[in-house]
């Protein structure tokens, strides 16, 4: 004999929507920080999009760990919060550890108007 109840979908776990959202607007606030020709954008936009890069990183792993726990849905959504949170948090990173060293080994090549900046 043959039921018409459909087996309930499991619930998509909020954090990692949370994490998806983060990490698309990351990569939008670190492209409009690159790309858009307005001057002193970088210096709003990198910081934004480093936090929510780190925010869609620690969303995303909370959310896979409640997923495997809860049998949840979103393991997509959460893994690319992940992934493009993570990417352009380690390419800031990897970038603030070129200024520094720029700073550090070539001081000879900064601009004369950063001379006197200390790290």
């Amino acid at each position: 004999m043959e039921t018409n109840e459909a087996t309930p979908l499991p619930s998509t776990n909020k954090h990692s929507i949370i994490s998806l959202v983060l990490g698309i607007l990351t990569i939008v606030t670190f492209c409009g920080g690159v790309i858009i020709p307005i001057p002193f954008t970088s210096f709003i936009c990198t910081p934004v999009s480093f936090l929510m890069g780190f925010l869609a990183l620690i969303y995303g792993m909370i959310s896979l760990n409640r997923i495997r726990k809860h049998n949840e849905a979103g393991s997509p959504m959460a893994w690319i919060g992940i992934l493009s949170g993570g990417f352009i948090f380690l390419c800031i990173l990897c970038m603030l550890a070129a200024v520094i060293a720029l700073f550090k080994f070539a001081p000879g090549s900064v601009p004369p108007f950063l001379q006197n900046y200390q790290i």
